[in-house]
């Protein structure tokens, strides 16, 4: 009767579970999604990194340099390796547990006549354990545990396609600086051999002591917008080394002085690409997925749990005979929760809530990133009729202030409409050299928002491990 018994449990132990708590999702976000952008719906090619199209070698070093040497980069691999690690241990409860046992002991007996009696117990054998997976919570958590990591793979990738971004936007604000110091040293000039003429007439009493201290404040504003130009350009070196993972006052080989150029737009392929294209997206969903996992196995807690356990045990007082005396044991247990005040169930609404939470998130990072590329495709379109109409402003003050100084210098008029046309000047190539800059800007971030499987052929950098580095 008790074998036919035990042979139901195992027979009853190795069916598929009989409860299936995993509720697959269907596509959460394809009604926030459009059928198509307002412009520039061709496929695009994603495979090649986004910042070749620019041509130049230089943006192409410095972040290659930083996808292998960013000090933030390598934190979202450590975090992948643990992620990886989470996921091994928690599907290595799917396997039976093996232990090898050992143990010696000595007894001492004292006897009423005085004497003692002295033993020797020795043992050695193997014990296995084994959880049958009735409701699949050992099935549901490994799951969520590999969707977990897949999710932090993908953090990888999107951090990879964020600092790129960085990269290059950094890049483009050192060269922005560079500009803006060589137009103000020009200008600089400009003003210094205005000064030189007013002198002149102040000497011949054709100009007043007001019109000296006036291009005099004219140039100290110019030398104090250097000051600032110059904190900008080392502040950007700083930044842009560390993102490559240097220290900030290393040397960096980058002597560019103007803005690439910018190709053609690239086509934005279909919104719905975005789901696929954006890593951030694909971790998104992938943590909502392990998140209906976590339900599954949260509800299969709430039932009970079958357990098979065996042993092989030799025991002996006498070491040489030990393998003589064997015991073998196997045994199966079930454990049901009974009171828990609750526990479980709160665990449930736990995990329901956190699927809600990741739910939303996801639909919002789908939204997020059709902004992302809808805004990048009108603020290009509106910063090259930016720059169109700053050439105009820019050509319209060079005109005025030439016509300002040729009437002051011959008596025609008084200084005041030089200085404000220096100023309207000065101010135009500022604003065109600053606009250009968000121009290319806007182009970077563009790629950025259309994502990219460039990221696949990633690989951590083994020179920068802690295993690599003890060896």
């Amino acid at each position: 009767m008790y074998q036919r018994s035990f042979l139901l449990i195992l027979f009853v132990a190795f069916l598929p579970g009989c409860t299936d708590f995993h509720t697959p999702l269907t596509e959460p976000a394809a009604h926030l999604v459009p059928p198509t952008y307002r412009f520039y719906t061709e496929k695009q090619d994603h495979l090649v990194p986004w910042w070749t199209q620019f041509d130049n070698k230089e943006l192409d070093e410095l972040i290659e340099e930083g996808l292998q040497h960013n000090f933030s980069l390598q934190q979202t691999w450590a975090r992948l390796a643990q992620a990886r690690a989470v996921a091994r241990k928690a599907g290595a409860d799917s396997f039976p547990h093996l232990n090898a046992l050992a143990g010696g002991a000595h007894n001492r007996t004292g006897q009423e006549d005085g004497t003692e009696t002295n033993t020797d117990d020795f043992s050695l054998g193997v014990s296995v354990g084994y959880e049958v997976d009735l409701w699949g919570r050992v099935k549901s958590a490994k799951n969520q545990a590999q969707l977990d990591a897949q999710a932090k793979n993908e953090d990888v990738y999107a951090a990879a396609m964020s600092l790129s971004a960085e990269i290059a936007i950094a890049w483009l604000d050192l060269i922005s600086a560079r500009q803006q110091g060589a137009q103000l040293h020009k200008q600089l000039n400009l003003n210094k051999r205005l000064l030189e003429l007013i002198e002149l007439r102040f000497a011949t009493s054709k100009a007043s002591a007001l019109d000296v201290y006036q291009q005099n404040q004219t140039i100290t504003g110019i030398e104090g917008a250097l000051i600032t130009i110059e904190r900008t350009k080392r502040t950007a070196l700083h930044r842009l080394a560390i993102l490559i993972g240097r220290p900030p006052t290393a040397p960096l080989n980058t002597a560019q002085q103007l803005f690439p150029s910018i190709p053609a737009i690239p086509p934005g392929g279909l919104p719905a690409d975005l789901l696929a294209q954006r890593p951030d997206i694909r971790s998104k969903g992938l943590q909502l997925q392990g998140a209906t996992w976590a339900i599954a196995a949260a509800k299969a807690d709430r039932l009970p749990q079958l357990s098979l356990t065996g042993a092989l045990t030799y025991n002996s007082s006498i070491i040489e005979s030990l393998l003589d005396a064997w015991l073998f044991r196997l045994a199966a247990s079930f454990a049901t929760p009974l009171v828990d005040g609750g526990a479980r169930s709160a665990e449930v609404q736990r995990t329901l809530a956190v699927a809600e939470e990741r739910l939303a998130a996801y639909r919002e990072s789908v939204v997020l990133a059709l902004k992302e590329v809808e805004d990048a495709l009108v603020f290009e379109q509106q910063y090259r009729k930016s720059i169109a109409n700053i050439d105009q402003q820019i050509e319209l003050a060079q005109m005025a202030y030439r016509e300002a100084t040729w009437r002051y210098l011959n008596g025609l008029s008084d200084y005041l409409p030089v200085i404000r046309e220096q100023i309207n000047l000065i101010t135009a190539e500022q604003d065109r050299i600053t606009t250009e800059r968000d121009l290319v800007q806007t182009r970077v971030t563009l790629h950025k928002a259309l994502g990219g499987t460039w990221t696949d052929q990633l690989v951590p950098n083994e020179t920068m491990s802690l295993s690599t580095a003890q060896q």
